[in-house]
């Protein structure tokens, strides 16, 4: 049966460049009920993933396969890398592509308008974005009249911008959590006041405790009860097992508890997608990110 739209639970990719340990979290994440992986076009992993899914004969129409528009390709080269991504990934149509960070308005339209004219030809199915904040989203609806697809923001316990959530579902644009975990273990790096404070991984691991779950599955849980579509990241195939086992349901005094722990605004999420805009130079946007299989 084609998988025509987002499922719950996806596999993200970022980070695994390793070729065997890519291919045995596939594998795993397919064996386990997966009809998702999440990739990138900077995450350089699209070729890998595209003979990973011929090597291991995955039916095309029971995979729902997103990819994100490198910031750099933008300006000239956003119709080209998806044709490139296109054969990377061994495939002829993808299901969603997204816009991978805000810039600035002309090169975000630019590129959302060249990603709008490749659904109208049928090797893209959705239009999204990704890292959008509830202005840069305005700016592409007032422009064109088409709500992205989705927004893939990040989403954790200390850093979720709940007004650009509450925006995004009102206006139907669906939400894809990442980094969900990351501020457990370690700051998130885009976000260096994300760390848990002690008290508040004590105050998670009673909730574990509580719910007889993993750290990994409480939070995940956690997302999904705020409607977000979640892609874990894991190489760990217990890990990618257990992130897709989340039949249970976290009670709303319980999800008070996690909500309590947020320090992010929509001002402050604002402030952190110009760091995307001021990191991308003008010779980057001139001469794209454009490669066959991997680029260095």
């Amino acid at each position: 049966m084609t998988v025509e739209n987002l499922p719950n639970v996806g596999l993200g990719t970022w980070l695994l460049t390793d070729f065997d340990e890519l291919k045995h979290a596939i594998q795993t994440a397919r064996e386990t009920g997966y009809q998702h992986i999440d990739t990138a076009q900077v995450y350089n992993n699209e070729y890998d993933i595209g003979v990973i899914l011929k090597d291991l004969a995955i039916d095309r129409s029971e995979l729902f396969l997103t990819t994100k528009i490198a910031p750099m390709n933008y300006k000239k080269h956003t119709k080209t890398s998806v044709h490139q991504s296109l054969q990377r990934l061994g495939t002829d149509y993808l299901d969603l592509v997204l816009l991978h960070a805000e810039l600035n308005k002309t090169l975000n339209l630019s590129a959302y308008q060249a990603l709008l004219e490749l659904q109208k030809e049928g090797i893209i199915r959705h239009v999204g974005v990704s890292n959008f904040s509830i202005a840069g989203i305005q700016d592409l609806i007032e422009a064109t009249w088409v709500k992205p697809y989705c927004n893939q923001i990040v989403c954790s316990p200390t850093t979720r911008s709940a007004e650009l959530e509450a925006f995004c579902l009102s206006e139907g644009i669906l939400l894809t959590g990442y980094s969900i975990l990351k501020p457990y273990f370690t700051p998130n790096p885009f976000y260096p006041d994300s760390a848990l404070t002690d008290t508040e991984k004590a105050k998670l691991d009673t909730l574990c405790k509580k719910y007889d779950v993993g750290i990994g599955q409480l939070l995940n849980k956690w997302a999904l009860q705020h409607h977000y579509h979640i892609i874990p990241k894991s190489s760990n195939p217990k890990r990618v097992k257990e992130n897709y086992q989340l039949d249970f349901d976290i009670a709303t005094s319980d999800m008070s508890i996690i909500d309590e722990m947020n320090r992010y605004s929509a001002a402050e999420y604002r402030e952190d997608v110009k760091k995307w805009e001021n990191n991308v130079t003008e010779e980057q946007l001139e001469n794209g990110l454009l490669y066959e299989q991997h680029f260095k």
